[in-house]
């Protein structure tokens, strides 16, 4: 097809000289494997835009190489992305190693830009499409889901009961293109015509003397300037193909043809489909898909709110619903995943257990999130005792309050003796939280689920960043909303199954404490952990003693060298507390066991809730509220951060017996 101005095709805009230089950082947000990140924004997406009550349907169709576009159609959606693809593609080859496989890789993409075009489709049914005046650019378009989707980056149109809420999940679109391009095609409710759209995200380039930026739209034909010019859809003529408005070039049926080409909406439902032109490898395996579907979204599958279809040209057909999910995870099988909560046998047995607690409405019981209240009534705690011990299951409704007003959520619970370490599971609406390990201690199974609606849910969403997989009490949107006693919040629901579970529990040995033995190996001749029982480092001859500086920082604090003495190839114990309004420092790392030997300590170094940053020295965990550091070097240092906003009672004693030494060091931080 001809470069015409008047066709549609790829564009980006010049820069102004005034325009500052900035590349796409959206992928620091999101750690996950891309499988895994794919899944859960795009699901995600489809779920935020259902219509009514009827499930929604996710469908996701590889093409492999003998569904691919024919090389002479595959052309007219290229049209204009070509110079501004390998510009990019050689200033990136140029910056890496020579003969290394990265620039053999990129140097390899140009190649993409000719022949047949395979292609790896999403596309969502039951669903209100992109809603929204495609017209609109403002600052700020609430509900405007068509300017969210291609006109918006960091900034959500959703209401405060969606899943998602950053405006940058829609990033994982183009990040599973070997092109960095998508292409999405909508029919909103109510309307009948087809809007066809593309984005691209590229990095910085020039093209002979002209700068453009990253981001670029595939869009319809415009001769606008540069300042004028607003990307727009390419509109199809109704829903159907009107061989009477075919032009000489077929334009006037354009997104038809592409429809045609991909194979997108064959009955022209409401809803949209994104199209990812070559997609990465890891994303053409069925398999993958299957095994992120079965582990980001297991609940609302469960739920009958989810049905999830997978076509290859591989294999069978995968449809995963409420009757087929426990049979697809084991079609799946375990991936790479070293996590035992992420491994098949695993999920299958929080499937039943979330089966069974979604028929437990009329017969949960009433417990207490709050630390200052009981967690269980005492009149109940025997009988669920006992039923807990004979392996039933149990389910309950866990209050709290936010900003006065009272909330709840569910906490479903079944006991496991062959579980090394606790097992929980955390689902907000239907979003499955995964980097939450708060059972560490108890050989039991737990699913944690909260109301997206409720204002808890709204608070947990806000304790949530962009990737949605840690609700953090020190989350900085928590303040910026104004949340009261937010942190508290959080805590409360991350610790509820410990609680029930340690009024459950007939005796300490109940608890396990060495759950996490086998990977922080250590002295087995004492009770690991703070409190009674922990042997107290004997005093240090003043010959051998030197100084630690311990500074605030944002959300915690940095150990580092004080004075003129070299600490290096000393070791130090240092312990952590939240200081306590009334009482000693005594008082606060009491308060800190009491919490720990009750299974919900106030933070924890075991289970990724605080960070560590270390410069010639290294950090051995010896419990959750105590590492120890070894010096390597005269310029060390060490930070601690991920505690919310209490003040913090940090204390550094020297082991004696590693030539190690300093007078006992104090301080307190945020």
């Amino acid at each position: 097809m001809a470069n015409r101005p008047d066709l549609p095709r790829w564009r980006f805009r010049a820069m102004a000289p005034s325009e500052p230089n900035q590349n796409p950082i959206q992928g620091e947000f999101f750690s996950a494997h891309l499988p895994e990140r794919f899944i859960r924004e795009s699901v995600q997406n489809s779920l935020d835009a259902r219509a009514g009550r009827k499930p929604v349907t996710v469908r996701f169709t590889i093409s492999g190489p003998n569904g691919a576009v024919p090389g002479e159609r595959a052309d007219r959606y290229l049209t204009g992305l070509q110079p501004h693809f390998e510009a990019v593609m050689r200033a990136e080859s140029a910056n890496a190693e020579r003969d290394s496989d990265r620039r053999r890789e990129l140097q390899g993409r140009e190649a993409l830009l000719k022949g047949p075009l395979p292609f790896l489709v999403v596309e969502d049914f039951g669903t209100k499409g992109l809603l929204g005046d495609i017209t609109a650019n403002d600052i700020q378009a609430r509900g405007n889901d068509f300017w969210g989707f291609f006109r918006s980056i960091g900034i959500s149109p959703k209401d405060e009961d969606a899943g998602g809420s950053w405006g940058l999940g829609k990033w994982v679109f183009p990040d599973a293109s070997k092109l960095n391009a998508f292409l999405g095609v909508t029919r909103r409710a109510g309307e009948r015509r087809l809007l066809l759209m593309g984005q691209t995200m590229l990095k910085l380039h020039e093209l002979g003397d002209r700068k453009y930026p990253p981001v670029g739209f595939f869009a319809a034909g415009s001769t606008e300037d540069d300042k004028d010019w607003l990307p727009m859809p390419v509109e199809s003529a109704g829903l159907r193909p009107n061989p009477d408005r075919l032009g000489k070039d077929g334009t006037a049926c354009f997104v038809h043809a592409a429809m045609s080409d991909f194979g997108l909406r064959p009955d022209g439902d409401a809803g949209t489909s994104v199209v990812i032109p070559h997609p990465m490898d890891e994303l053409t395996d069925p398999t993958n898909l299957a095994r992120a579907v079965i582990r980001q979204y297991f609940h609302p599958i469960i739920a009958g709110d989810l049905v999830v279809e997978i076509a290859s040209p591989d294999e069978p057909g995968r449809r995963i619903d409420a009757a087929t999910i426990v049979d697809e995870a084991r079609r799946t099988g375990d991936g790479a995943e070293d996590d035992p909560e992420q491994r098949a046998a695993a999920l299958i047995r929080v499937i039943e257990l979330d089966k069974w607690g979604q028929q437990q409405e009329d017969g949960l019981v009433e417990a207490d999130a709050r630390r200052n209240k009981p967690a269980l009534a005492p009149d109940q705690v025997e009988s669920l005792r006992a039923r807990y011990r004979e392996g039933r299951r149990l389910a309950f409704r866990v209050w709290s309050k936010v900003g006065g007003k009272a909330n709840s959520f569910k906490v479903f619970l079944e006991g496991d003796d062959s579980l090394a370490g606790g097992h929980d599971y955390y689902v907000r609406g239907h979003l499955h939280i995964p980097q939450m390990d708060y059972l560490t201690r108890h050989h039991a199974r737990a699913l944690i689920v909260v109301d997206n609606t409720s204002d808890l849910g709204h608070l947990l969403r806000d304790a949530e960043g962009p990737a949605h997989e840690k609700w953090r009490a020190d989350a900085p949107r928590l303040k910026e909303k104004g949340w009261p006693a937010a942190a508290e919040r959080v805590r409360e629901v991350q610790n509820a199954a410990a609680r029930i579970l340690e009024a459950l529990a007939e005796k300490p040995a109940d608890v396990r404490r060495d759950a996490l033995s086998d990977l922080f190996p250590g002295d087995t001749g004492g009770r690991r952990g703070p409190g009674p029982g922990r042997p107290r480092p004997p005093p240090v001859p003043p010959e051998n003693r030197f100084s630690l500086r311990i500074d605030r920082v944002p959300g915690g604090f940095r150990l580092k060298p004080a004075g003129n003495a070299d600490p290096s190839g000393r070791t130090f114990a240092v312990r952590m507390a939240y200081d306590v309004a009334r009482g000693t420092t005594k008082t606060a790392f009491s308060r800190f066991d009491a919490g720990f030997r009750a299974g919900y300590p106030d933070f924890s170094l075991r289970n990724g809730q605080l960070h560590m940053q270390s410069e010639d020295c290294e950090a051995d965990v010896r419990s959750d509220n105590e590492f120890h550091l070894r010096v390597r070097g005269p310029d060390f240092s060490l930070g601690v951060t991920g505690f919310d906003e209490r003040d913090l009672v940090v204390k550094v004693l020297p082991l004696v017996g590693k030539i190690a030494a300093s007078p006992e060091a104090e301080a307190r931080a945020p």
